[in-house]
């Protein structure tokens, strides 16, 4: 097998590997509770379905995340935010919001 074979058969297979892994459907969100900063937060991990198209209609939606590693210039972290991700899950500070996550994915 040439190599120009080869690598049009490793990025055909790389596309059909990315598109299995992005294009799925949502099968199932998992709902939980957990707290940030000592702060109740309600959770969502979604199994299956686009994370990237997630995060990005969250970002619409919610305003751009906070981060529970990026440093203010206090050199503190961020609490309090509206909603992270962190951990293959979307955190919530208010249950309305996961709500609304929710009616939209499932």
């Amino acid at each position: 097998m040439s190599e120009s074979v080869k690598s049009q058969f490793s990025a055909q297979a790389f596309k059909r590997l990315w598109d299995d892994l992005h294009q799925r459907p949502v099968e199932k969100l998992v709902l939980s509770e957990g707290t940030v900063y000592g702060s109740r937060y309600y959770t969502v991990e979604p199994v299956g379905g686009s994370w990237m198209d997630m995060e990005m209609w969250a970002i619409q939606t919610y305003g751009e995340t906070g981060s529970l590693w990026r440093e203010t210039k206090n050199l503190t972290p961020e609490p309090l935010q509206r909603w992270y991700m962190n951990n293959r899950k979307f955190w919530f500070r208010d249950e309305k919001d996961r709500t609304m996550f929710i009616l939209k994915w499932r």
